[in-house]
């Protein structure tokens, strides 16, 4: 043996050395990671070929000959025993949930699909799951924004739906899965992300014939793009080659974005886009050559491989596959399901599946199951979870793991170790040895392993539920406690079955503490609450009442009977009742009336809690609306069925069940409750709380005594309507209504002009709601509340508030209407007469003293000193407790508590917390002094505090005492003798919302007494009470001596108080209505609105017209006031006549005469009302005196306002006078109206036009100050100044020089400022005889003349003195004069500048007052300063004002040929050319000797400049000339030399070269001529080298001369100047010379710009741009392939689409664009994008296709989206330009009937009313605003709570 071991090293030595290339061969092939070269696997193989060549070489080759694959293969035929029996002892590892690690990768089937997860069987009885984010990216994108996607009120643009888990899976579909974690309940979390189960492969590793998944990331026109997840290598699907799978697999549906399928390479492994098929006949038949390059890490599971087993092991077999690849397969995968090893074949090839990779443990499995090689899974027939096997035989037994069962047809059953016994048990007891048999139950399935979990545990065998379908709703079932969350507690009932515990239903208490009475692990019992098998959702309760109550359960609508009694959970309590909870899914509501059978919960809150546990009574059910009505009062039958004792207007006796603040709870004999609310007790609301206490009282006393407490007479108003309680009220004049009626009227009774009496039920910022008897309930809009101007309608009128009420108008299709509660409104419709008016207002106040009286009896309180001391007009004496500000305490006898009110030293008698605590007309009071005693007159009696009012007035008080008693009645006082209907005057003491407390002034004395007034609306005080004060006194009519007081006429006497004293009656007033009236001036009338124009108020007395002025109106007013504020068409106004005028009409069109009709002046000013105040001019007059502050009202808006202060007085202020804000004088009728009141100033008196003066809004005249900021309106330009005269506020003028316009000067600045209405200006300085203003923005803060060129040049300083000026200094001004010696130029308002002739240019002119004409903006140098003498000297030469303009001249003109002058013999001066010229030359400066020296004297030879005829531009053609001039001057010296020229000729030849010089520098200066040259280009670039407008006209001009090489240049000179921040100037130079190079270059040229263009550019944009190109160059081939690239490269963008449709539209191809739009939705995947799509193709039809195709595309789209106005809003504007007026009315009309928010239906209707103003007449316009309205009124009605 030692022998062979020998050899075996020695031969294993030699076949190292061998395989020594082989070896590194494969490393290449197969690159391995850490240090070692070899892994174990090859290390292993080799071993074993090195074995077999040692025992089984035959033929004794020692010399290493014999290749590695020679011995493979002959290892591959042969057998070997031996090895077999040593490895048959081995046992294979195979992967369990402890053992799994991040990043394995398992096979698994899909076992089951939920909506946001898939289980998957996988390998060796594991299971796992897929999250809906474990898919894809695209998916768990679109499940992320889906999840935070919200709706806050507005609509949310719809995205991509997810797809549902259906479409993307298949239940038993094989997936390759990577492992994410392993959760404590050895459940796998697993992803079949491409990108993760991919991510050991490269670009490279993805070859021919390999089967690998993938995700579709695009839909396109022929197929999908697939993403495998490896950089680099993506796939293109067919669509032939997915038809199959759609049709097989995918239920017909096209594949969806985001969908993972598994692909087979087809072939072009090398390119970037490999071609793959899905279809499942070839995927699953595809195998994995052994030829291909593999490595470990690129195995994927679900592969198909050649198999050859090679060893077998204890519980499986080791086979070899892909060359030298092992792989372990278990007892269970092997290809016959024996479960046995001893028929194994090895050595035979077969095909095998690879179910799972464990790259970190470098092993593999394979499965040779037949279902899996197929690539299926096994199907179990009709076998269902939970089905019971009674003779299962063990065929297996894997101790001490598991066991196998044969459970009949096939069907194997798996029985892991926890599932064999109940308790914990190490291993497998010898009972369970294979041929026994045992019953067994399937808990669940494997499809991957193709075995039926089963459990052979007695308490599985005897559990009646196995699945959520075995359990129904309301079952007792027990489980045991898992885990406590937040939301409750959750219970495990088995192992594949779990529910919930919400923390309502741990139990009948609220647990503080669940965990300690609920411990984890621990056994409960509960009850099924609620079931969704198919979502495996599981709701428990705990609650003790309902686990172990035997009542019936209600677990369905359908269950429900009206009458049985079933047990529920409060849910929820709110205001209105309570919502109880049943099981299942049923849910029922409980109205408060049905709370309790002993008295009605106001408040269900405060006696239910949620989660309670009760019973219910069902009322009403109806299943197929899901709606369940219960009560908790289980002794009462159906309480919607009615009860005729409660019917409206019926008197009866109810029973008091409770007394609670909000009223009082009462039962019927019949058993039907009702309701009283407080404020149903009196139609007075201060005695509604006390006779509140009395029946609370009442109730306690008779609970006490054992007996019933009932309130008598109470009529029922509203019939029980649904839950809502029937309602009474105890209100005498809804009683007396309903008693003299019978029954309250029906809607179908109301008439327009009824007048009820009604109540507030509930009061809205937009109105009151006002309900009436027999539940009839209507509106009243906040203007018909109050004859004043309401704000908040709450502040006027509270709920319960009894009132009276006009029925306005009646809309009987929605049975709904509107109501009037205005006084005038109730005065008008009541006609009553006087006498009539009188009584009805002593009814009304004898009813309160009645039920005050009442109150004060039934509190048994007669004999109390309150009582006893209450006697109105009694004096008493007083203890002062004390003074807090102007409250007094008092205290009487009995220590009965009083009040007054003390303010300025005057004694007032009014009740504390009054909201009228107003001075008395009393006599000065002495000082007060706490522990004092005063005498008091008793006046009236608190009932909410039970204190008196007194008053301490000296004289009521010395009255009052006076007054003797009735003989034999010492508690009755004896009043002085007044008789009924005689007119008394009164003092007011005291105001209350329903009476006065006056004091009657007679003959004997003063007395106390009750004033009433005229109170058409409860509880509504007319105006003229309302502004009384206490201490003024009023004119009254006595209409009671005396008044109740304890049952008996012992009170105070009541007056009716007059709204105007009473006037002389004249005869004719006292004729009948029918006869003609007369009306004198002074008379005080009742007149009716008509009409309400802006100015005045038309009235209407009987048969006569009048009118009101709005001066004429109130006696003071505030600013902002509109006079008509609150008056509304048919108010009574209560007017008095200043004057009657006489208007002649024209008579019918049959007379010949005219009609003389009398117009009425009327005025309500309450200064004027008092009649002892004689209607005169002077009364009416108003004091202009100037400076007078006066206030009027505008009555024009125009050039300023028009005011009136008077009927006859108007007065003007101008516009300056109005604000000194110019945006309000531009839009002056935006910020002021007619009719509104105004303050303004008395300026001018005297007659201007219609006018009698004028009015400041600014306050008195003021003097302008320096620095102060005035608004003015130019007037007239000053010519010879320079200036512009300007009109100031108060009748002052300023004058602006030409200097102070603006800041930056610009050419003719005044005429732009004439032109303007008004401007801003700055005060400089005031003198005695002119202003001196400044525009400039540095001043006023605004530019005055906006000129963007003349803001970026330098700021022009203010010149205001010389001392400002420099010398050297560079200035800027306007010609001002010229004259012989120079001109004169205009530097500030009095600084002008002098420059000489000398001065005015560098060489010579000629002409200069024509090139610088009077106005002319200059720029100068300044050369001299004298101070003294305020001179200051400028220059305008080139040289000192831009000495490089200047140098760069001189250079453009110093190659110019010059002449000297060389002396000759006939005196006369030759010429010589010279190359230069110095500065002297250029100037033209005559010398001295040429000045003095006569004719034949010899002159020093000077230069001239020679005369060219003008300046040239173009200095190429001036290179030119000089370079012939210069080819010529040898020519020129061999000539003779020219004639002498006498001086007169050399004078004209300097003085044509100084012109010419001097046209040169003005067109240097020109800064507005364009530019000619390219140096003027490049001077123009030099300031703004980032505009790309001059670069574009730089590239033109070379255009323009053919250079086309010159404007590449120019444009590639622009790119690298422009700067990077400047994106869109450089786009504009790349866009340039893709034009050129379209018109200029070629195609290959411009291919080469546009590639360079986006790679530093947005790259849709340039392609939009080259596609504009070609098409403006009709290369419409061109654009269209460029179209077909963008919508390749850009599909997702809609801008694209609608571009490439509009170049198809536009080319007439419709046909093209309707089927481009429908590619465009395929690849277009928002829904959102989808609606702008349809919408831009729509408009496009409208545009160049069919309209009526477009039409039909914008309906479907309104109708789809109905909620998108903007839709809308385009379907209109494109029916509109079509001219279909009549259908975009129709559209309207369906537009504002849409369910829509308010904001979007104003808009709809805005837009509706802008249309019929523009295509419709006023009856149109009319009638949408009346439908604006209803729609309004329908909101506010239908906003409104029940």
């Amino acid at each position: 043996m030692a022998k062979v071991d020998t050899k075996k090293r020695k031969r294993h030595d030699e076949s190292k050395e061998k395989t020594s290339f082989r070896v590194e061969e494969m490393e290449e092939n197969f690159p391995r990671g850490g240090k070692e070269d070899v892994t174990p696997l090859e290390r292993r193989v080799l071993r074993q070929k090195a074995k077999e060549d040692v025992l089984f070489n035959e033929t004794g080759d020692t010399n290493g000959t014999e290749s590695i694959a020679a011995g493979v293969k002959r290892a591959m035929t042969g057998t070997n025993t031996r090895v077999v029996k040593k490895r048959k002892t081995k046992l294979l590892e195979f992967p369990r949930p402890k053992t799994l690690h991040p990043g394995s990768l398992l096979l698994g089937a899909v076992q089951d699909i939920h909506p946001l997860e898939v289980l998957v069987s996988l390998p060796y009885n594991m299971r796992g799951s897929i999250a809906i984010t474990d898919i894809s990216d695209v998916l768990t994108e679109l499940a992320k924004a889906e999840a935070n996607l919200g709706d806050d009120g507005a609509e949310v643009a719809e995205q991509q739906s997810v797809p549902r888990m259906e479409q993307l899976f298949q239940i038993g579909s094989l997936l390759p899965c990577y492992v994410t974690a392993v959760r404590d309940n050895k459940m796998v979390s697993l992803s079949i992300n491409p990108r993760l189960v991919n991510a050991n492969l490269s670009a490279s590793d993805v070859k021919a014939d390999m089967v690998i998944p993938g995700w579709i990331r695009s839909v396109e026109d022929h197929g999908y793009i697939v993403d495998f997840g490896v950089a680099g290598k993506d796939g293109f699907l067919l669509k032939k080659n997915a038809e199959e799978f759609v049709e097989t697999s995918n239920k017909g549906k096209p594949l969806s974005r985001g969908q993972v399928v598994q692909c087979l390479i087809l072939g072009g492994a090398d390119a970037r886009s490999v071609p793959v098929t899905i279809n499942p006949s070839r995927v699953c038949l595809a195998v994995l050559p052994a030829t291909s390059t593999v490595i470990l890490q690129s195995l994927l599971p679900g592969v198909l491989v050649n198999i050859s087993l090679q060893e077998v092991a204890l519980n499986g077999a080791i086979g070899t596959f892909l060359g030298s690849f092992e792989g372990w397969v278990g007892v269970h995968h092997l290809p016959e399901r024996s479960h046995s090893l001893d028929n194994v074949q090895l050595k035979k090839k077969m095909k095998g599946r690879i179910v799972w990779v464990d790259v970190q443990a470098k092993t593999v499995g394979l499965s040779l199951c037949k279902h899996i090689v197929q690539n299926e899974c096994l199907q179990f027939g009709s076998l269902e979870i939970g089905d019971k096997f009674e003779d299962a035989m063990v065929v297996w037994v894997d101790s001490p793991r598991a066991l196998i069962l044969d459970l009949g047809n096939s069907v194997f059953g798996f029985c892991p170790l926890g599932l064999v016994y109940d308790d914990k048990k190490d291993a497998i007891g010898k009972e369970y040895k294979i041929g026994s048999h045992h019953a067994c139950r399937l808990v669940q399935f494997n499809r991957l392993d193709g075995f039926a979990i089963v459990s052979l545990q007695p308490s599985v065998l005897d559990r009646p539920y196995m699945k959520f379908a075995d359990l129904k709703v309301g079952e007792a079932v027990e489980g045991k406690v898992e885990r406590h969350g937040d939301y409750g507690m959750t219970v495990s009932l088995t192992d594949t079955i779990r529910g919930m515990v919400p923390r309502l239903h741990l139990a009948d208490v609220d647990l503080k503490n669940p965990k300690a009475r609920f411990k984890e692990g621990g056994a409960v019992k509960c009850r099924v609450l609620s079931l969704e098998p198919e979502k495996r959702r599981l709701l428990l309760t705990c609650k003790r009442s309902l686990v172990q109550s035997d009542k019936e359960r209600l677990c369905d609508y359908s269950q429900a009977k009206p009458g049985e009694v079933y047990q529920g959970v409060i849910a929820a309590v709110r205001e209105i009742g309570c919502v109880v909870r049943f099981f299942g899914d049923v849910v029922g509501r409980v109205h408060k009336l049905e709370l309790s059978s002993i008295q009605l919960v106001t408040d269900p809150k405060a006696v239910f809690s949620v989660g309670q546990t009760v019973e219910c009574r069902v009322l009403e059910c109806k299943p197929a609306s899901r709606e369940l009505k219960v009560s908790f009062r289980l002794d009462r039958g159906d309480p919607l069925a009615a009860v005729d004792g409660l019917d409206v207007s019926v008197v009866m006796d109810l029973e008091v069940m409770g007394v609670t603040s909000g009223g009082i709870n009462l039962r019927a004999p019949s058993g039907e409750l009702a309701f009283l609310p407080t404020p149903h007790l009196s139609d007075y609301p201060s005695l509604c709380a006390p006779l509140l206490k009395i029946h609370q009282a009442g109730l306690e006393k008779a609970t006490r005594e054992g007996t019933q407490y009932t309130l008598k007479k109470v009529m029922v108003v509203c019939k029980k309507l649904n839950f809502r309680p029937a309602l009474v009220t105890l209100k005498s004049s809804i009683v007396e209504q309903l008693g003299k009626e019978g029954k309250g009227p029906a809607f179908s009774d109301l008439k327009v002009g009824m007048v009820r009496v009604g109540f507030i039920k509930k009061a809205m910022p937009y109105g009151c709601f006002v309900e009436f008897p027999n539940n009839c309930c209507g509106l009243a809009p906040i203007k018909s509340l109050s004859d004043e101007f309401v704000v908040n309608p709450s502040d006027v009128y509270q709920e319960m508030q009894t009132v009276r009420a006009k029925i306005a108008e009646v809309d009987s299709v929605k049975e709904r209407f509107l109501v009037t509660l205005k006084p005038s409104d109730l005065k008008m419709c009541s006609r009553l007469s006087q006498k009539e008016v009188y009584e009805d207002s002593l009814v009304q106040f004898e009813r309160l003293l009645g039920e005050r009286d009442q109150l004060l009896r039934d509190q048994g309180v007669l004999e109390g000193p309150l009582v006893k001391a209450f006697r109105p007009g009694s004096c008493t004496e007083a203890e002062v407790k004390g003074v807090q500000g102007n409250l007094v305490m008092l205290e009487l006898g009995d220590r009965v508590k009083a009040i007054g009110v003390l303010q300025s030293k005057k004694w007032l008698c009014c009740a504390p917390a009054a909201a009228d605590h107003t001075l008395c007309a009393s006599s000065p009071a002495p000082d007060l002094e706490v522990g004092s005693n005063v005498t008091v007159c008793i006046l009236d009696v608190d009932m909410s505090d039970s204190s008196l009012i007194v008053s301490l007035n000296p004289r009521l008080v010395e009255s009052c005492s006076a007054m003797k008693p009735v003989k034999g009645n010492k508690k009755k006082l004896q009043h002085s003798v007044m008789e009924l209907g005689t007119t008394v005057m009164t003092t007011v003491e005291y105001k209350t919302p329903y009476y006065v407390l006056c004091s009657c002034s007679t003959i004997a004395g003063v007395y106390p007494a009750f004033g009433i007034f005229d109170a058409v609306q409860l509880g509504c005080v007319p105006d003229y009470v309302a502004k009384l004060k206490p201490g003024e006194q009023i004119s009254a009519v006595i209409l009671r001596q005396a008044s109740v007081l304890r049952s008996a006429l012992d009170g105070p006497p009541i007056v009716h108080l007059l709204s105007a004293p009473p006037t002389r009656q004249h005869p004719s007033t006292t004729q009948l209505h029918m006869g003609p009236v007369e009306v004198n001036v002074g008379d005080i009338i009742d007149v009716v609105v008509q009409k309400v124009a802006p100015t005045q108020i038309n009235v209407k007395h009987r048969l006569l017209r009048g009118r009101i002025h709005c001066t004429m109106l109130k006696d003071s007013v505030e600013k902002g006031f509109f006079f008509s504020k609150g008056i509304g068409l048919g108010d009574v106004i209560r007017a008095r006549v200043i004057a009657c005028n006489e208007q002649h009409s024209e008579g019918a069109s049959n007379t010949l005469v005219s009609k003389k009709t009398t117009v009425l002046d009327l005025t309500t000013k309450p200064i004027l009302m008092d009649p002892s105040v004689p209607i005169t001019k002077e009364v009416m007059e108003v004091d202009l005196t100037p400076g007078k502050v006066v206030t009027g009202y505008i009555t024009e808006v125009g050039k300023g306002l028009h005011i009136a202060l008077s009927p006859s007085i108007l007065v003007h202020a101008p516009p300056l006078l109005v604000t000194n804000r110019i945006e309000i004088l531009k839009k002056l009728s935006s910020h002021y109206t007619p009719g509104e009141a105004v303050e303004c100033t008395v300026v001018k008196h005297g007659s201007l036009g219609r006018c009698k003066g004028l009015v400041s809004l600014m306050g008195p005249a003021a003097e302008p100050k320096v620095g102060d900021v005035i608004v003015g309106h130019p007037l007239s330009l000053l010519s010879k100044e320079g200036g512009l005269l300007v009109s100031l506020p108060f009748s002052t003028v300023g004058r602006v020089d030409i200097t102070n316009v603006t800041d930056h000067y610009k050419n003719n600045p005044l005429q732009a400022v004439k032109k303007l209405d008004f401007i801003k200006c700055y005060v400089l300085s005031v003198d005695s005889d002119k202003i001196e203003l400044s525009l400039r923005a540095s001043r006023t803060g605004e530019e005055v003349i906006k000129d963007e060129a003349a803001s970026e040049s330098p700021v022009d300083p203010e010149v205001r003195c010389v001392e400002d000026l420099e010398v050297g200094q560079l200035v800027r001004g306007y010609v001002k004069a010229s004259s012989n010696v120079g001109i004169f130029v205009r530097l500030g308002p009095s600084i002008d500048g002098r420059v000489k002739i000398t001065n005015l240019c560098d060489g010579f002119v000629k002409d200069f007052k024509s090139i610088h004409p009077v106005g002319k903006l200059v720029k100068a140098k300044v050369l001299g300063v004298e101070v003294g003498e305020k001179k200051v000297e400028l220059s305008l030469r080139l040289s000192h004002v831009d000495p490089a303009a200047a140098k760069e001249l001189r250079k453009t003109q110093g190659k110019s040929k010059v002449k000297k002058v060389r002396p000759t013999s006939d005196g006369e001066s030759a010429e010589e050319e010279e190359s230069s010229l110095s500065e002297e030359e250029v100037t033209g400066v005559p010398s001295e000797e040429e000045d003095g020296e006569g004719e034949g004297s010899e002159k020093v030879p000077k230069a001239t400049l020679k005369p060219t005829g003008g300046f040239v531009w173009d200095t190429s053609q001036l290179k030119n000339e000089l370079s012939s001039s210069e080819d010529e001057e040898e020519e020129d010296n061999m000539e003779e030399p020219p004639a002498k020229k006498s001086k007169r000729q050399k004078r004209a030849t300097k003085m044509a070269e100084e012109a010419s010089l001097y046209s040169t520098e003005q067109v240097l200066m020109d800064t507005n001529r364009p530019p000619e040259t390219p140096d003027d280009f490049d001077r123009l670039l030099v300031s703004r080298p980032n505009c790309s407008a001059i670069w574009v006209q730089y590239m033109a001009f070379h255009l323009h001369t053919a250079e086309v090489d010159k404007a590449r240049a120019i444009a590639q000179r622009a790119l690298k100047t422009i700067s990077f921040r400047e994106e869109h100037e450089k786009l504009n130079v790349w866009v340039a010379l893709m034009n050129l190079e379209n018109i200029y270059g070629t195609p290959e040229s411009l291919v080469q710009v546009f590639e360079e263009a986006l790679k530093q550019n947005d790259t849709q944009t340039v392609f939009f741009k080259l596609a504009s190109i070609y098409t403006r160059a009709k290369k419409f081939d061109l654009a269209e392939q460029l179209y077909q690239t963008m919508i390749k490269r850009f599909g997702a963008s809609v801008k694209v689409w609608t571009h490439y449709g509009l170049f198809l539209m536009k080319q007439g191809r419709l046909q093209a664009a309707r089927s481009l739009l429908q590619k465009c939705l395929k690849n277009i995947h928002s829904k959102q994008h989808h609606v702008d799509a349809i919408s831009k193709f729509a408009q496009l039809e409208f545009q160049y296709g069919e309209p009526e195709r477009g039409a039909t595309e914008f309906e479907s789209l309104v109708s789809t989206y109905p909620k998108r106005v903007d839709l809308w809003s385009v379907y209109m504007d494109m029916m509109l330009k079509k001219g279909e007026v009549k259908r975009v009315r129709e559209i309207f009309e369906r537009a504002i009937h849409l369910k829509i928010s308010a904001k979007k239906m104003r808009f709809i209707f805005k837009r509706y009313v802008e249309f019929e103003k523009a295509h419709g007449t006023s009856a149109h316009v009319e009638c949408v605003r009346e439908k604006a309205r209803t729609y309004v009124e329908s909101k506010a009605l239908d906003n409104a709570a029940y």
